[in-house]
């Protein structure tokens, strides 16, 4: 028949035909590659593992094919980022807390460390002179303040000496002599190299060397936030410019496009058309996700103690944190926000905009010819791969974090805690008790111990954690911490009667093994539910 004649179809049917029996659009010996759009949305946890982080930057605006676009189409956005179980105690404040931060756990992975592992990290911001948020105002790089001047003493360029540190105490940078450890102040200074050595805390900062933004950190903070470039602000922590998700998407949008330029030579307008909503869709849904994360900064210029924080891990290992109070307020004891760029009312339009593109570029992707469909199905399967493959790379290699400079203080004493370290079948052998005192003897407190729940509060341990406390504080490196703690639980409440921990008589009452455990407080393991994929 004339309607069947080849010559009489159309420009328009040649592009947009499914016919099975134009053999450009199917197969050897009649296959179809229908299952291309199931290849479309598999891998749902491996890109959900990776949304929050693809979202962080500009790049996500980019089009391209996304493997399982719907793991970004949620109902709500995250207003904080994820957090890590446990137990977190301020050694000078007090401040307990069940999680520790996200860019925090980055920094030092509590994954890493071995049961009743020891660390210690000197933490401080690369940039004084904006350390904590509080920034240089510009008519003190021109002329100093005559008060401050007046009663600061001049000193050359540099840190003052102060004399040799202590062996025996970790030496905290920038920390002024102190009788007690109650005196220990946070003494923040927001000079680089040059200056009078001014608190934060203390009022205006006074100035110093400034460092000059390189092309890449501009280009870096463009990508985190573009409002900002225009600003003296910079992102906190943005996303690092060659990060392996940022060259990820710069392909994706390449091979984009190689695809559409195949289906063009196939004259295969349907494959054109799929692809160019599918990746729309994911520029959409990028928009509506795009954010960039906020830490806490101090709003009072007050003096405050020290931000020293002890993290306790599931596991038994301890890590001290010297730091001050603005490090400690950004990456421990304070909130990480989530900052969009859309409004919540605006982010459900644009969802429901992507979810409506996606399912008709699924549907048109069925429909597309046979070689067209092997290289879209070869293009998801490479790219779930990829995403896959990301997950098993450090988180260091996705964010900068040069805002921080991170220094290992560890004790050589100290740097084999989870191992045996030598033949004495009580101090020589791995245990929760020997790390607690190590730790102990760093802080030279035990209050956080209470605080945090490290040890149990009878009796028993009270007089322990004051025989640690002052072996601590008298620089006893090789005090028998776990045979007096032997030595101690031994001991019944009457027998500790006379010991100045107690103030009266305990009752009477039968003596109880449970309270001695240690920890007393356990961390409650994790909900791990960050990707609820389904696929």
């Amino acid at each position: 028949m004339a309607d069947d004649d080849p010559s009489l179809r159309s420009a328009a049917a040649r592009w947009f035909s499914s016919d099975l029996d134009d053999p450009s659009s199917q197969g050897p010996w009649g296959w179809r590659l229908d299952v291309v759009t199931l290849l479309a949305v598999i891998g749902e946890s491996s890109i959900a593992e990776h949304s929050q982080t693809v979202t962080a930057s500009i790049f996500c605006l980019l089009p391209r094919i996304i493997p399982a676009p719907q793991a970004f189409l949620k109902p709500s956005r995250p207003v904080r980022l994820p957090e890590t179980t446990a137990k977190m105690t301020g050694v000078y404040s007090g401040v307990t807390l069940d999680t520790v931060g996200f860019f925090a756990n980055i920094i030092h992975p509590l994954d890493d460390f071995q049961p009743f592992a020891f660390k210690a990290l000197r933490i401080q911001h690369t940039d004084r002179n904006n350390a904590g948020g509080v920034e240089v105002p510009h008519f003190l790089k021109e002329k100093a303040n005559f008060f401050t001047r007046l009663f600061t003493k001049p000193r050359r360029c540099g840190t003052a000496y102060s004399g040799p540190p202590d062996s025996s105490e970790i030496p905290r940078w920038g920390e002024p002599p102190a009788d007690t450890p109650d005196k220990k102040i946070s003494t923040t200074p927001t000079d680089t190299a040059c200056g009078s050595g001014a608190d934060v805390e203390a009022g205006v900062p006074t100035p110093g060397i400034t460092k000059r933004i390189t092309m890449k950190e501009k280009m870096q903070d463009f990508a985190a936030n573009p409002t900002l470039v225009n600003t003296s602000e910079r992102p906190a922590v943005p996303a690092t410019l060659y990060s392996p998700l940022h060259i990820l998407s710069i392909f994706s949008c390449l091979l984009t496009c190689s695809i559409i330029a195949l289906a063009a030579y196939y004259e295969d307008g349907t494959a054109i058309v799929a692809v160019f909503l599918v990746s729309f869709a994911s520029s959409i849904i990028g928009w509506a996700s795009w954010w960039r994360p906020l830490l806490m900064k101090r709003s009072h210029t007050n003096k405050v103690p020290e931000g020293d924080v002890i993290i306790r891990t599931r596991e038994g290992a301890f890590l001290l944190i010297k730091c001050t109070e603005e490090v400690a307020r950004e990456l421990y004891s304070g909130t990480e926000e989530c900052e969009y760029h859309v409004s919540g009312s605006a982010y459900r339009v644009l969802m429901g905009l992507g979810t409506c593109l996606l399912m008709i570029s699924v549907i048109l992707l069925g429909n597309c010819k046979w070689y067209t469909q092997i290289f879209i199905g070869c293009s998801y399967i490479v790219l779930n791969g990829v995403y896959w493959a990301m997950g098993l790379l450090p988180k260091q290699y996705f964010w900068d974090l040069s805002r921080y400079e991170v220094e290992d203080i560890t004790p050589k004493e100290a740097l084999n805690a989870h191992t045996t370290t030598s033949n004495d079948k009580r101090e020589g052998v791995k245990s929760f008790t020997r790390t607690l005192w190590w730790a102990i003897r760093e802080t030279k407190r035990t209050a956080w111990v209470h605080r945090s729940g490290a040890a149990p509060d009878t009796p028993q341990w009270r007089k322990w954690l004051a025989e640690a406390e002052r072996a601590a504080n008298a620089k006893e490196i090789n005090w028998p911490s776990v045979a007096r703690k032997d030595e101690i639980m031994k001991l019944g409440d009457n027998e500790l009667a006379g010991s100045p921990i107690i103030a009266e008589s305990p009752a009477k009452r039968a003596f109880d093994k449970a309270e001695q455990a240690a920890p007393y407080t356990e961390i409650q393991p994790h909900d791990r539910r960050p990707n609820e994929g389904t696929l």
